[in-house]
Order: C-alpha cells, then structure tokens, then sequence
C-alpha cells in the first residue's frame, strides 16, 4: 500500500532511512526541545558536516564579496553614498533570503540523517528564489513598521513568520501559503520561538561582534571585508539551522511530527521506487 509522503522530509532520504533498519539512534533525536537545547542542537548540526553549510553559505557571499571590491561598494570607505547604500541593501535582502534557504535544505538534510550535498541545496533554492524573495521583503516590512513604533510589535512578526523559508524550501509553498503555514505554526508558541531567536541571535551578534573589534586592527579595508566576510560565512548558518530546528521542533509539539516521520518512513534501499 502507498505510504502518505511525509511533508517537509527531503524525498532523497525517505528513500533510503538506513538507519531506521538498523536501528541506529542519534543524539539529535526528533523530541522537543528549550529554547537552549535547540541553541547546542545547531552547534551539534553545524559540527556533523561543517564543510557543507560553509560551502554553501560561501556561495552566496563570496560572489557579493566580489561584487563590492570590483565596483567598490563601501570598501574603500566606510560610509557608502545613498546609491551604494541602496543596492547594498537590496543585495542584503537578497543575500539573506538566497542563504537562508540554502541553509535550511542542508540543515534539515543533516538533522533528519540524509547525506548534505550544498550543490543540490543550491540548485534546490534557485527554482524557489521568487517565493523566498517575495516572503522576505514581507516579513522584513512588517518588522520595519513595528520597529517604527514599538520594539514589542517588531518581535510579533519576527515570530510569526519564523518558519517561511521553511515551509517553501522543505513544503515547497508559494509566498502567500509560507506566510500562512508559518502564522499557524507560531500560534500558542511565540514565547518559545521568540526566546529561541533571540537566543541564537545574541550567541551569533557577541562572536560576531569580538570578530569585528579584532578585524579593527588591520589597516587594509580590503583585508578587513574579506575577513569580516569570512566570519559572517562561519556564523551566519547557526541562525538558519536554528530556525530549521525550531520548525521541526513546533512540528513536533503541535503535529506530532516525530510519530509520523516514523510510521511513515520506508525500510527500502537507496535508488528504490518509493511509493508516493
């Protein structure tokens, strides 16, 4: 009989799930997790195949990199016109929704045991660039706004749609139903989701902030962009794998996604037909 296929699993590892048939358990085992274990969960993720995310995050920054010493985009002095600073920040937008997805393929590759591969994370986030665009520029407006006025207001959407880049990259929704799917996975939970953000984000802003006052030190702008952009390619997945946590995590609490991720998951060999 045809099993329900699991949404949000990579199809490459329902086909294989060798280490359901041998029995094997890991220490990142599908349970649910504080706002600090999902923290030391990503340190664990991010060491069980470091080469993959850094490569795949590298992809995306290192290009940009190039872009800004080429054409001298805030290299040569730290404050760019308000052209530069215009593309600069649409290039950030972009950045941040191309990694953000990209990291989010690899990281739940990792966490749920299938082999990482950041070519295929990358090819993966080129056919789904729009929606994760789309949903960004809206969730990144949203906080704006709330910024504008209260700090309380800007950390609602930040919770709200805490799980966009997920529910495309993983459920392949559109922009409008990532929205959705992540507004109803937030609902009962934003307390815990804000807590495990803000978590995160403190770890990543003080190591990225020590690496900063040290790049200081060096006297070349171009060395000092080079290096800072090295830091932000080591640091920067740990926000993305956290948030592909979390999204498993609330799936867990609220889905039972653990329960179904193993009632579903077929005892086949790798490269087997598997019933959808």
């Amino acid at each position: 009989m045809a099993r329900r296929p699991l949404v949000g699993v990579p199809l490459s590892f329902r086909a294989s799930s060798s280490w359901l048939r041998l029995g094997v358990m890991t220490d990142l085992a599908l349970r649910p997790r504080s706002a600090t274990e999902l923290v030391d969960a990503a340190f664990q993720v991010f060491r069980r195949d470091p080469m993959q995310f850094i490569v795949a995050t590298a992809a995306i920054y290192v290009p940009w990199l190039v872009i800004r010493l080429v054409f001298d985009v805030g290299i040569s002095t730290g404050f760019p016109t308000a052209q530069q600073g215009a593309v600069v920040a649409l290039a950030g937008l972009i950045v941040y929704a191309v990694v953000g997805g990209v990291v989010t393929v690899v990281a739940s590759d990792v966490y749920l045991g299938a082999p990482a591969d950041a070519a295929r994370a990358l090819r993966l986030t080129a056919t789904r660039f729009i929606p994760l665009l789309g949903a960004s520029v809206v969730t990144l407006a949203c906080i704006v706004i709330g910024a504008i006025f209260f700090l309380f207001p800007a950390l609602y959407p930040l919770a709200r749609f805490f799980a966009i880049r997920q529910a495309i990259m993983l459920e392949g929704a559109s922009a409008g139903d990532a929205l959705g799917r992540s507004s109803q996975l937030s609902m009962g939970v934003k307390g815990h989701i804000l807590g495990t953000l803000l978590l995160v984000l403190l770890v990543t802003t003080a190591l990225s902030f020590g690496a900063g006052l040290l790049a200081q030190l060096i006297p070349s702008h171009v060395v000092l962009n080079v290096l800072l952009t090295a830091v932000s390619v080591v640091l920067y997945p740990f926000f993305g794998i956290t948030e592909t946590l979390l999204y498993y995590d609330i799936r867990i609490r609220k889905e039972g996604f653990d329960v179904e991720y193993l009632a579903n998951a077929n005892p086949v060999t790798t490269g087997q037909d598997v019933p959808l």
